[in-house]
């Protein structure tokens, strides 16, 4: 890298206000992040549950990552063998991010793709089908939830990954109505929020034809939210017809 691309590469980093996510595109460019910690952490947490559905490997798998952010479990699934990726989110922000990084390390369009799209315009005949989907941090940011899961079941043939808050006090199956803030990076695009308790989730998945849902047992060094209940990670099969 010549250093008049070096410093064009900065500069571009740079004019985005806010990255959630670390990046290390090589060359000594790392791109900081608070959240490093916590992300990379359930990084680790995250993907040893998720290969032992698919039998210790994505190797030609199709992956979706709703609301994909800068684009960092992409690239993990990418990195871990998925044949197609594709990540999707509303804010137009995200989707230069996560190009950004994608064409800094030199994967091609083919195999990690970005769109900005809503959750709500899921569509098998816009997008395909994906072995696995992953839905890291959307569901409790989401005013229409159960409009939004029958959505992700419309693209999902096999395994879904959930991370989500709870309304951890409540046992039956309710949500608890939240405002956000639109201009806010860890808010979501809705306005409102239904933030749902633990049964909440269990019904909005049934209700979309999935089962053998887990609750992953969390353990540190997990953040202590996820120790509490507060929130968790679970994974959900596409239900299969009885013949």
């Amino acid at each position: 890298m010549t250093a008049g691309s070096r410093e064009q590469l900065l500069e571009r980093i740079k004019s985005f206000d806010y990255w959630h996510y670390p990046f290390d595109l090589g060359d000594g460019i790392v791109i900081e992040s608070k959240h490093a910690k916590s992300a990379l952490e359930l990084r680790d947490f995250l993907w040893p549950t998720v290969l032992e559905r698919f039998r210790g490997s994505l190797e030609g798998m199709h992956v979706l990552d709703i609301g994909c952010n800068a684009g960092f479990w992409s690239l993990e699934a990418h990195r871990l063998g998925a044949a197609r990726v594709l990540g999707i989110d509303p804010r137009p922000v995200h989707i230069a991010q996560a190009e950004l990084v994608r064409d800094r390390l030199q994967i091609s369009p083919t195999q990690v793709e970005y769109q900005q799209m809503s959750i709500y315009d899921l569509a098998a005949d816009r997008i395909g089908q994906f072995d696995l989907c992953l839905l890291l941090r959307v569901l409790h940011h989401l005013s229409h939830p159960l409009l939004a899961i029958p959505r992700v079941r419309a693209v999902c043939r096999a395994c879904l990954v959930v991370d989500v808050k709870l309304k951890s006090d409540e046992h039956r199956p309710v949500f608890l109505l939240q405002q956000e803030d639109l201009d806010a990076p860890l808010h979501g695009v809705d306005g409102l929020a239904l933030r749902p308790s633990r049964a909440a989730v269990e019904s909005l998945l049934a209700a979309a034809d999935f089962d053998a849902v887990t609750w992953v047992p969390p353990r540190p060094p997990l953040p202590d939210n996820y120790l509490s209940g507060k929130r968790a990670l679970l994974t959900a099969r596409v239900a299969t017809k009885p013949e």
